[in-house]
C-alpha cells in the first residue's frame, strides 16, 4: 500500500479541478431550471419561433450545454486525478459551488434582458363606475396620475395608491377633457346627467395637486357632441359654442375674448386647440372646412386657410399642423402651407397611436399593411427624421415622455415590451424592458411607471405601478 502523499502542486490542482467540477455541476443545474421554468411558464406556446418565444432562451440552453460539458470533463479529470478525498476538500468544493451560482444568476439575468413586474395597484371599480374619459399627469417626477371617468376624477400618487377624488356635479355627467393641463389645472365639460343636452353647457378647471376646483362657468351651448371643442393652453381655457369660441383665463375663470364663428351657412366649430400664441380652430361649413387661426391675447383672426374635406385633427398650435385625408399639413406664422411644394408625409388620421413631443409628431404608421412602424417627423419642415421598425408581430400600445430626449413606447406582440428610444434619431438606449403578467385592457396610456387602464366596465384596475423584476 502506497501511502505516500502527493506533492502540493498536484493536491492543489487536484482540488481545484474538483471544485471547478462542482461549480459547473452547479450552474448546469440551475440553467436546467431555469430552461425548464423559462420554457414552460413564461412561454406563451408549446412551440415558439423566433417571434414568440422567450427572449434568452436559446442563450439559456447554450449555456446549460456548455456548462455540462465543461462539468463532465472536469468530472473525467478529478476522477483519474484522484486527490485526497477530506471533508476540508469537499467542503471548499461546496462553497465555491454555491458561490459559482451568484455570478451565473447575473449571466442569466444579461441573456433574458430588463423584465418589469407589477409592483402595486388600485383594485377593480366594478361595473358601476363611469366610462374612463382619459389621464392626465402631474408634474414632472411627481409620480401623480389623475384618472377622468364620467362620474368624477380620481387622483393617485406615485405609488398608486389613492390621493384625492372629486365626483361630477349632482345631475351632470363628465363629457369632455382638455389634453394638456398648463400650470397643473385641467379642464372640464360637463352635460346632463341623462345625455339629453348637448356637452359643455358648463365648464370647470381642476387644480390636479389639490383637487379643488378653480372656478365653474355656464356657458352658451355648443353645437354637436363636444369632443375636441374645449383645450387649455397658455394662460387660457378656449371652448367652442354654437356662434363663438370662448377663451377664459385659465387660474380665474375670467372671460378674456369671444371670436364669433365666420358667417357662413351651417357654421360650426369641429375642434379647437389652444397654445401659448395662438389658438387653432377647425371649422365646418355648408361651403367646406377651413382651419382659422386666433391671437391668443385678443381672440382676432391672424389667418385663415381651406382644408381638405375630411375630418380634419389639430396636431400642434406652435408650429401650426393638422392631419387632414391622411396627410400632414404644416403652416407657417402667415398660414402659408410648408413644404416647398413637396407632396405632404402620410399619417393616419383614425388609427394607431400619435404623440407630440415639442417639435416632433411621433406616429404609428402601417406598412403595407403588413407591420406597424413608428416614425417621426418634424412638425417644422415636414421631414422625416426616423423609421423604427419592430417585430414582425409588434403593434404600439402607447406612446409616453421619458427622460429629456426620450420617447417610451409599449408594443405588444407575443410579448409587451417597453422602448426607450431616442426621440431625434430613434435609437433605443439598450435592450428594450419586458412587461409582464400585467392587468392591462384594450386602451391604456402610462406616465413613468404608473399605468391607466382606460376600457369600460370596471374588471381591471384603474392603475397599476410596474418595478424591475428581482425574482425569475
Amino acid at each position: 500500500m502506497d501511502d505516500r502523499t502527493p506533492p502540493l502542486g498536484r493536491r492543489l490542482r487536484d482540488g481545484a479541478v474538483l471544485a471547478a467540477a462542482c461549480a459547473f455541476s452547479a450552474v448546469t443545474v440551475l440553467y436546467a431550471v431555469l430552461y425548464a421554468k423559462v420554457s414552460s411558464v413564461d412561454a406563451v406556446s408549446d412551440v415558439c419561433n423566433s417571434t414568440d418565444c422567450p427572449r434568452g432562451l436559446g442563450r439559456l440552453l447554450l449555456c446549460t450545454v456548455v456548462a455540462w460539458l465543461v462539468a463532465a470533463v472536469l468530472w473525467v479529470v478529478a476522477q483519474r486525478g484522484r486527490p485526497r478525498r477530506s471533508a476540508a476538500l469537499w467542503t471548499v468544493a461546496v462553497v465555491v459551488a454555491l458561490t459559482a451560482l451568484w455570478p451565473a444568476w447575473y449571466g442569466f439575468s444579461w441573456m433574458r434582458g430588463p423584465h418589469m413586474d407589477l409592483s402595486g395597484h388600485q383594485a377593480p371599480e366594478g361595473a358601476g363606475a363611469g366610462k374612463p374619459l382619459g389621464s392626465w399627469a402631474g408634474e414632472p417626477g411627481s409620480g401623480r396620475v389623475v384618472r377622468v371617468r364620467e362620474d368624477g376624477l380620481t387622483a393617485y400618487n406615485g405609488g398608486g395608491r389613492r390621493s384625492w377624488g372629486r365626483a361630477a356635479p349632482e345631475g351632470t355627467t363628465v363629457c369632455a377633457m382638455g389634453a394638456d393641463t398648463p400650470s397643473g389645472t385641467g379642464v372640464l365639460a360637463y352635460a346632463t346627467a341623462t345625455g339629453a343636452g348637448p356637452c359643455g353647457t358648463r365648464i370647470a378647471a381642476v387644480d390636479l395637486t389639490s383637487g379643488e376646483e378653480r372656478w365653474s362657468k355656464d356657458v352658451p351651448a355648443p353645437t354637436g357632441t363636444g369632443t375636441g371643442t374645449l383645450s387649455a393652453g397658455g394662460s387660457l381655457a378656449v371652448s367652442a359654442t354654437a356662434g363663438a369660441v370662448l377663451a377664459h383665463d385659465l387660474r380665474e375663470g375670467t372671460e378674456r375674448w369671444r371670436a364669433p364663428l365666420p358667417t357662413r351657412p351651417g357654421a360650426i366649430v369641429q375642434e379647437v386647440a389652444a397654445g401659448p400664441y395662438r389658438v387653432l380652430v377647425t371649422v365646418r361649413s355648408d361651403e367646406g372646412r377651413e382651419l382659422l387661426a386666433l391671437d391668443a391675447r385678443t381672440g382676432a383672426v391672424a389667418w385663415r386657410t381651406p382644408l381638405p374635406a375630411e375630418y380634419p385633427r389639430i396636431v400642434s398650435t406652435v408650429p401650426a399642423a393638422v392631419i387632414a385625408n391622411d396627410r400632414l399639413l404644416l403652416f407657417d406664422d402667415a398660414g402659408r402651407p410648408r413644404g416647398g411644394g413637396a407632396e405632404p408625409p402620410y399619417v393616419p388620421a383614425a388609427t394607431g397611436q400619435r404623440r407630440v413631443v415639442g417639435d416632433v409628431l411621433l406616429v404609428a404608421v402601417p406598412e403595407r399593411e403588413k407591420r406597424e412602424v413608428l416614425e417621426a417627423y418634424s412638425l417644422v419642415d415636414g421631414r422625416l427624421l426616423w423609421t423604427r421598425a419592430f417585430e414582425d408581430d409588434m403593434w404600439v400600445r402607447a406612446l409616453g415622455v421619458g427622460r429629456t430626449g426620450r420617447v417610451e413606447v409599449v408594443t405588444q406582440g407575443a410579448y409587451t415590451h417597453l422602448w426607450h428610444l431616442d426621440l431625434r434619431t430613434g435609437q433605443p438606449a439598450g435592450p428594450s424592458t419586458v412587461l409582464r403578467d400585467l392587468p392591462m385592457g384594450e386602451s391604456i396610456a402610462f406616465h413613468g411607471r404608473t399605468f391607466v387602464n382606460l376600457d369600460a366596465g370596471g374588471r381591471l384596475p384603474p392603475v397599476f405601478d410596474v418595478a424591475p423584476a428581482s425574482g425569475w
